[in-house]
This record gives C-alpha cells, sequence and structure tokens, in this order.
C-alpha cells in the first residue's frame, strides 16, 4: 500500500508538472498574441481588447499590440471606455509611431472625441502633411462645421480632389445644396392647395390637401348657394375647408423645412461614410 501511494504521488507530481509547463507555455506572450490577432480576425472585438489590454499591461513597450488595440477598439464601436484606457496605457507616448497616431486619429474620428485632452491634436502632429489633411478635413466634418469644411476644402482642393475623390465629391455636394425655399412651397399652396407639398416631394400629401380642401369648398358653396348666408352646411363646411386651406399653407413650408433638413442628412451620411472607407 505505501509503495502505491509513493506511485501515485510520483505520477500525480508529474502531471503537475507537465502541466504547469503547458500552461505556461499556452499563457505565453507569444501564444497570447496570437490569442489576441485570432479574436480580432473572427471579430470578436471585445474579447480581442480584453486580450490587447492584458498583453498591454505586461509588456507596456509592444507597438504591434497598441496598433492592434486601437483598430479593435474602432472597428468594435468600443468608444465609453477605449480612450480612457490608452490614457492608462499612457499611449501618447507612443505617437511618434505613425501608425499608432493614424490609428489613433481615426478612432477619434469614428467615436467623435477629437478633443480628448488634446490628444487627437498631439497625434495630428505626428502624420505626414497628406494625411495631417484628411484627418483635419475629418475633423470638420465629424464635428458638423459646415463653414470650416467648405473653406478647408477650398483652399486644399487639389490635394482633396486627387487623393480623396469620393470625399471631395461628398463635400462639394453639401456645398452645392440649395434645397426647397419654404416661402415658395406656402405661396404655391395659396395659390392651388397642394401644389407646395408636391413641390417638396410629398405627392400624396399634395394630393390629400387639394382633395379635401377641394371638396369641402364645393360643399360650402352647394350650401351657400341653395341658403344663402343661412345655410348651415355653408358655414360648417365653409370653416373646415379654410382650416385645411390655412394649414395647408402652413405645412407646406414645413414640408420644405422636413425636405431641406433630410436630404442634406442624407449627403452629410454620405461624405462621412466616404471618410471612413478611407479609414
Amino acid at each position: 500500500m505505501i509503495r502505491l501511494n509513493k506511485l501515485y504521488f510520483l505520477l500525480f507530481f508529474f502531471f503537475v508538472i507537465c502541466n504547469t509547463g503547458f500552461t505556461q507555455d499556452l499563457f505565453s506572450a507569444e501564444n497570447s498574441k496570437k490569442f489576441a490577432r485570432y479574436l480580432f480576425s473572427t471579430q470578436q472585438y471585445k474579447l480581442a481588447a480584453n486580450e490587447y489590454e492584458r498583453i498591454l499591461n505586461i509588456t507596456p513597450t509592444d507597438t504591434s499590440m497598441f496598433e492592434g488595440l486601437i483598430k479593435t477598439y474602432r472597428l468594435g464601436d468600443i468608444c465609453q471606455t477605449s480612450f480612457k484606457n490608452l490614457e492608462v496605457l499612457n499611449v501618447k507616448k507612443f505617437f511618434s509611431n505613425n501608425q499608432i497616431a493614424s490609428e489613433y486619429l481615426k478612432l477619434s474620428l469614428a467615436c467623435n472625441c477629437c478633443n480628448h485632452e488634446n490628444y487627437f491634436a498631439e497625434a495630428i502632429s505626428k502624420v505626414d502633411s497628406k494625411s495631417r489633411v484628411f484627418y483635419k478635413l475629418g475633423f470638420f466634418v465629424f464635428n458638423e462645421e459646415k463653414d470650416s469644411i467648405i473653406s478647408f476644402a477650398n483652399i486644399n482642393q487639389k490635394l482633396i480632389e486627387s487623393e480623396y475623390p469620393t470625399v471631395y465629391s461628398g463635400i462639394y455636394a453639401l456645398e452645392q445644396f440649395r434645397g426647397k425655399k419654404p416661402a415658395v412651397a406656402a405661396t404655391m399652396s395659396a395659390l392651388i392647395p397642394g401644389s407646395g407639398k408636391a413641390y417638396t416631394g410629398y405627392w400624396g400629401d399634395a394630393v390629400m390637401s387639394f382633395i379635401f380642401v377641394s371638396s369641402n369648398a364645393w360643399l360650402s358653396y352647394k350650401g351657400f348657394n341653395r341658403k344663402g348666408i343661412n345655410s348651415v352646411n355653408g358655414w360648417i363646411f365653409g370653416s373646415i375647408s379654410m382650416g385645411f386651406y390655412f394649414g395647408n399653407i402652413w405645412g407646406s413650408a414645413r414640408a420644405a423645412k422636413t425636405y431641406n433638413k433630410l436630404e442634406y442628412e442624407i449627403l452629410y451620411n454620405e461624405t462621412q461614410n466616404s471618410i471612413y472607407n478611407h479609414f
């Protein structure tokens, strides 16, 4: 029995030693990096971010892991905690690396956090002049600074048009956008009920407005034609018709404003997406 117990103990000790060695190898720095890259390649971005953070806490000078972590934050849309984590990891110290600076700028634009602790300004000073123009333009676009977008694009037109043609075409479309005039829509509906809605592209509303106003006006006319000013139907349908008439004028002006807002947002989103596409 004693010999058997010693044998079991030796087998157990051998198993522990082997298993410990295997575990240490499994969690070695190189294997951890491979695992982080695997999680990234399979789009498990939150898990990949956790693994990159763990590695950087152990080896805080690994620039390839910094680049991978920042890219993971951006593609995983991990904005809420990413900048605080990068600050703790002292990412600012690695902005001299062009790739890390560029990835940080992309993350900042994607998360719309361009002013975080002035890191954006420092990162943008580390990239080449061509990239600097792109990221500055992205800053204006993602902060919705319309006047700055147009003026900056005009100043750097040649570079933007040649290097980022889709971005330039989007900005040009924003600059040329004029929209519908609310006053014109209201005037048209005052002359012909529903025509202002048609002018703004709301043809269904235009037809309904014309039918409601004209049909109630006709019923009011018939009532007054039969019984004069004492016609109850004439006053009722006349009031309804006038209500729809003035409501249609106001609605047409509002429809023009709504149309302009929606169309401009479409153009703006297309411009933002064109910047994303250059990431």
